[in-house]
C-alpha cells in the first residue's frame, strides 16, 4: 500500500468564514465536478487524523497544506489539498489568531464566479482539523513535515 498523497492544487484559493464558534477554511474550486469529487473524499476523513499546515514563506506569501495522515487512513487513495502563492495580508492576518487559538474546520466550496460571493456554494460538510500548525518555510527540513515538504516541492 502506497503512502503517497495525490495533491490537488488547482483550486482558486481560500475563503475564510466563521461558523459554530470556529474558523472555517473553505477551499474554493471553479470546477463543480472536481469540487464534488474532492468533497466526497474528504467527508470520509477521520476527524482524529486530519492535518492542516500553513507554511509562511519569506516573500510575504503563505501556502496551505491539508490532508489525512495516510499511515492511518483506511482509504486506498490519499488525497491532499495544497495551494501556495497566497498573500499574508488581509484575511490571513485576521484568521491567524483564530487558527492559533483553535483548529479550524475545512470545507470544499464551489464558485461559479470567484469574484461574486453570491455564487459560492458549500459542497462538503465541515471537516474538523485535528492538528493545525503554522510553520515557517525553514521548518520543512524537519522530518515531522515530510508530507508538507513533498507537497511544497511538487508545486
Amino acid at each position: 500500500m502506497s503512502l503517497d498523497i495525490t495533491w490537488k492544487n488547482n483550486f482558486y484559493g481560500i475563503s475564510w468564514a466563521y461558523e459554530k464558534d470556529r474558523l472555517v477554511v473553505s477551499t474554493v474550486f471553479e470546477d463543480k465536478k472536481e469540487a464534488t469529487n474532492i468533497a466526497r473524499e474528504i467527508e470520509d476523513w477521520s476527524d482524529k487524523f486530519t492535518r492542516l499546515t500553513i507554511i509562511e514563506k519569506e516573500n510575504d506569501e503563505f501556502a496551505i497544506c491539508c490532508y489525512q495522515d495516510p499511515q492511518i487512513s483506511k482509504n486506498d487513495s490519499h488525497l491532499g489539498l495544497f495551494r501556495t502563492g497566497m498573500r499574508q495580508s488581509g484575511g490571513y492576518e485576521q484568521a491567524k489568531p483564530m487558527i492559533i487559538e483553535k483548529p479550524p474546520l475545512l470545507q470544499i466550496a464551489y464558485a461559479a464566479d470567484v469574484r461574486d460571493m453570491n455564487t459560492y456554494e458549500q459542497i462538503s460538510r465541515l471537516v474538523p482539523m485535528r492538528k493545525c500548525r503554522i510553520i515557517s518555510e525553514k521548518d520543512l527540513k524537519r522530518q515531522e513535515y515530510y508530507y508538507e515538504k513533498t507537497a511544497n516541492s511538487q508545486n
